[in-house]
């Protein structure tokens, strides 16, 4: 069956780098600036607080977190703490830990990362997956990422022969985990995670990644879901954040960007394969998606 989770995890093939080992004690905090990217962190002992977009939130020992796209955060020993600048400090810090705060307190430990992707659909992924990922120790899934995380630590600090090929397998696997943990506890939030959530939505999705060559309209793919035209439409943008027809045009583009950068057909070929029925009207849906033709996204993004 096919799986559109799998598919877009696959389509933008995340590595996992680990950060440095934060340790805290006493008061501290330590900032990092708005990005783009997908960053995780566990709790490995102790507690803290997450300060992100105005909002406070208590991370305790097991605890796992996940960011995407997010914008500037920090972590605290307490609120009104001023925090140093992540970047530079882990940037400058030999070996792979830093120390922050001094005097009593609570020590906390810190361990975390950042997934790499694809840059052609790392844009797609994001957009379909929750910015705020966070997993209490216990939850479902926790012992699990745990344990992913172990061997990935394992993996990036030893030579062992295949390491190359098993970490980028076990970074899907963990993003892949914390993604479809996110909705264990209740309703996922809006996005691909929370229309698979859904059947009728599911089945629809299903199908669309199935065959995505086929011309569908909202009418056919309600037929599949099984709901009226109307509601479908209504519930699909509900859960997953776009309507049907935007969500196929961004699902075929990302596919022609991967067959663009991989330079292995013409794009008369690409065309074909994702519906278009000419060169032409493909290049005319590419450009208005990226703002380039596909020839010069080939050519630039090849390069």
């Amino acid at each position: 069956m096919t799986d559109p989770l799998a598919d877009l995890i696959g389509l933008t093939r995340p590595h996992a780098v680990l950060w440095k080992r934060i340790e805290g004690a006493g008061r501290w905090a330590i900032g990092f600036p708005a990005h783009s990217e997908i960053v995780f962190g566990t709790v490995v002992r102790g507690r803290c607080l997450l300060l992100e977009g105005g909002s406070t939130l208590e991370l305790a020992q097991g605890d796992f977190l996940l960011l995407a796209g997010s914008g500037p955060f920090a972590f605290a020993s307490e609120p009104d703490v001023a925090p140093v600048d992540g970047e530079r400090l882990l940037a400058e810090a030999p070996g792979r830990q830093v120390a922050l705060g001094s005097g009593d307190g609570e020590p906390v430990t810190l361990v975390g990362g950042n997934f790499l992707v694809d840059p052609a659909n790392a844009g797609m992924l994001t957009k379909l997956m929750p910015g705020r990922v966070h997993l209490r120790d216990g939850d479902p899934g926790t012992r699990r990422i745990a344990q992913l995380l172990g061997l990935i630590g394992d993996e990036s600090t030893s030579d062992r022969p295949g390491g190359a090929y098993i970490l980028p397998r076990l970074a899907e696997v963990l993003l892949v985990e914390a993604l479809r943990s996110s909705g264990s506890a209740g309703t996922p939030p809006e996005g691909l995670l929370r229309g698979l959530a859904d059947p009728p939505i599911a089945a629809a999705l299903r199908a669309l990644h199935a065959d995505v060559r086929r011309p569908w309209t909202v009418a056919q793919l309600a037929a599949t879901a099984r709901l009226s035209r109307s509601v479908f439409a209504e519930r699909f943008a509900e859960r997953v954040g776009v309507t049907p027809i935007e969500y196929l045009l961004a699902w075929r583009m990302a596919l022609a960007r991967e067959a663009l950068v991989r330079g292995d057909r013409t794009i008369d070929g690409i065309a074909h394969e994702f519906g278009y029925g000419s060169a032409s009207a493909f290049s005319n849906a590419f450009r208005r998606v990226t703002g380039v033709s596909p020839g010069r996204y080939a050519k630039t993004r090849g390069a």
